[in-house]
């Protein structure tokens, strides 16, 4: 899930905006006086928010960094607290964590040639969408002219989807759950002795998962279901993303792993962009670096789970191929190499390929068309999330029409914690004629943030590895108060079934799967039907009482279902913004002190502290999707 830091950002990239191109002998004698000229810049930025002030920022970030990059750091460390409205021990660990990462890509970037635009419009959403660069993919052989996808045998099995894991170790019983960090239910040093809001022992919706949440739904699965396999689309360490490093997220994950195999069943991961420590920092071999220490982690942990082949696979990218059943193949990505918050990815951006994964990707689906093998996709970040950078989306998008839809049979995805789909065309128009692919996001088991815990699972033809329906697993969160104080257990239950929840507005045959065309013509529906939007508006939020409201015919509504038929970022209909607000005239700047005052008299009305380390939703309506924007 991404987690949110733009203003963290802004500040890095203005903190030496008062320099302009200084020459190499400059010396710069008082920090305070850079200080008291990045809190002028910073606030004129705000008020502005415009594109040419963020690349002029971002140029005057890297000409301070040739200099001395702490003195950068150190600046934007001070600003931090009032700036981001976080606490002090939040802003110096994601400043000395990620401000590194992002300024050494600044100072391999060409600001002036184009690199600065796409940085702002990537992070901060200040800047248009620069045009789609990454040009035309060649295949090693053409698509064939009639290619042909199998009847489905009629024998079924079920296949578990798992998402966002995000367990937390420290979370604590009966403390604050509408705290003024990113991540709440933890014993802080300012915690308050009196929690306004405590904490039930199975979870809160301002939080990630305690440990025996996730325990107690792999014990309901197989009551439900007899999983063939499981899929788990990435990120299982928690969202304090301002102390996470190697030492902290591998032994997370470690243990995460060990307590996901209690279901019996192989699973096949994904890795997420919390896997690494610091959170979204994934090197590329251009950019230098090393994330060796992660996949070596990660292959080790796996190895339960997967061949030998996959396993060297997986320490060398991050990345791997396996074979659960004779004729079905599993291709696993690591999209972390499309993700927005990579800071690494920026110091190339016309490397529009980082590591020759679409490469690697294109090889394994040529062999399997080769050996006529079906393939299942799966990743974190989706390709049509705004999240994934539109030049990788694109050639994502390419290679999904050249081998869809005999080859590819399906697609699964993370990181929003939501319930949703997203639908992939072939050349023409979007209709159901030429809707030849689906990627399925699955949904959180972490409840942060404002989401029910949640699973899928899908029933699946063993033969065209087709999804014939899927159905989604919440518990209501709402009740956990009434859990404890009975003793009893979470109450996971069926919430819905997509093939009887649509096709109820779509008739579908008994021998057909949920294909592309049959869901381009249920979001046409959605359009038509007030009541059919509702419903899976609601569902998208695992029906949470907390989720904000998003009216059928409104330019939420229209957006939400414009986004269902894009499968490549560019596609989208939300497009990227900053959460950062003009500030009204004469409204005064907020001091640290207020906004921790504000935090502990009235945490809900304090918007600040943990918005910005929730997933930046694209929707202006739902403030609350997943994420850090460091990542969810």
């Amino acid at each position: 899930m991404r987690v949110h830091f733009p203003s963290i950002v802004l500040s890095l990239a203005i903190a030496s905006a008062v320099y302009a191109a200084p020459a190499p002998h400059v010396q710069l004698e008082k920090r305070g006086w850079v200080t008291d000229k990045l809190k002028e810049l910073f606030t004129k930025a705000i008020d502005t928010l415009e594109c040419g002030a963020c690349v002029a920022a971002l140029i005057g970030a890297k000409d301070i960094a040739f200099l001395n990059k702490n003195w950068v750091l150190d600046a934007v460390n001070e600003l931090c607290p009032a700036l981001a409205k976080m606490p002090k021990d939040v802003c110096s660990g994601l400043v000395y964590s990620q401000g590194p990462v992002m300024l050494d890509s600044l100072l391999a970037a060409s600001l002036t040639g184009g690199d600065g635009k796409a940085i702002c419009f990537h992070v901060l959403g200040a800047c248009p969408a620069p045009a789609i660069g990454s040009g035309t993919l060649t295949f090693p052989k053409p698509r064939p002219a009639n290619p042909i996808v199998p009847a489905p045998s009629g024998t079924q099995v079920d296949v578990v989807h798992l998402s966002d894991w995000h367990v937390d170790p420290e979370y604590t019983t009966g403390s604050e759950g509408a705290c003024n960090r990113p991540l709440c239910c933890r014993k802080y040093a300012d915690s308050p002795l009196t929690p306004t809001r405590a904490a039930s022992s199975w979870g809160d919706y301002n939080c990630d998962s305690p440990v025996k949440l996730g325990q107690d739904m792999l014990k309901y699965i197989p009551t439900v279901a007899k999983p063939s396999f499981a899929i788990l689309t990435g990120d299982v360490p928690p969202h304090d993303v301002w102390v996470q490093n190697k030492d902290t997220v591998r032994p997370i994950e470690t243990a995460a792993y060990n307590v996901m195999a209690s279901l019996g069943s192989n699973i096949y991961p994904t890795v997420g962009n919390h896997e690494a420590g610091p959170t979204n920092l994934f090197p590329t071999k251009a950019s230098g670096g090393d994330i060796s220490w992660l996949y070596s982690g990660l292959a080790s942990d796996w190895s339960r789970w997967l061949p030998a082949d996959a396993i060297n696979s997986v320490k060398a990218y991050g990345a791997y191929t396996a074979s659960p059943a004779p004729g079905f193949r599993i291709i696993s990505l690591n999209t972390n190499f499309c993700y927005t918050l990579n800071f690494y990815l920026y110091a190339h951006t016309k490397d529009y390929d980082p590591n020759g994964e679409i490469r690697w990707l294109i090889n394994q689906l040529q062999a399997a068309e080769d050996a006529k093998e079906r393939v299942w996709i799966i990743g974190h970040v989706s390709p049509s999330q705004t999240d994934c950078i539109q030049n990788w989306s694109a050639l994502y998008y390419q290679v999904v029409q050249r081998y869809s839809p005999h080859v590819i049979a399906e697609q699964f995805f993370g990181h929003s914690h939501r319930d949703e789909f997203a639908l992939y065309y072939g050349p023409g128009a979007k209709s159901p004629q030429s809707a030849i692919a689906t990627a399925w996001v699955g949904p959180s088991v972490s409840p942060y943030t404002d989401l029910n815990p949640g699973f899928r699972l899908y029933k699946v033809d063993s033969k065209t590895w087709n999804v014939f329906d899927s159905q989604t697993y919440i518990a209501d969160l709402s009740k956990a108060a009434s859990w404890d104080a009975s003793g009893s257990s979470p109450d996971w239950h069926l919430e819905y079934s997509a093939r009887q929840a649509y096709g109820a507005y779509v008739p579908i045959a008994a021998n057909q799967p949920l294909s592309a065309s049959w869901w381009h013509n249920v979001t046409n529906v959605f359009e038509a039907n007030g009541a059919a939007f509702q419903q899976y508006y609601k569902y998208r939020s695992k029906s949470s009482s907390r989720d904000t409201d998003c009216a059928a015919g409104s330019v939420c509504a229209k957006e939400l279902i414009c986004d269902m038929r894009a499968g490549k970022s560019s596609d989208s209909c939300t497009k990227n913004s900053s959460p950062l607000k003009k500030r009204a005239e004469g409204e005064e700047e907020q001091t640290a002190a207020d906004l921790e005052a504000l935090a502990k008299s009235d945490p809900e009305a304090l918007a600040g502290a943990d918005r910005l380390f929730k997933r930046a939703d694209p929707k202006p309506w739902n403030k609350n999707l997943c994420g850090l924007s460091i990542g969810n």
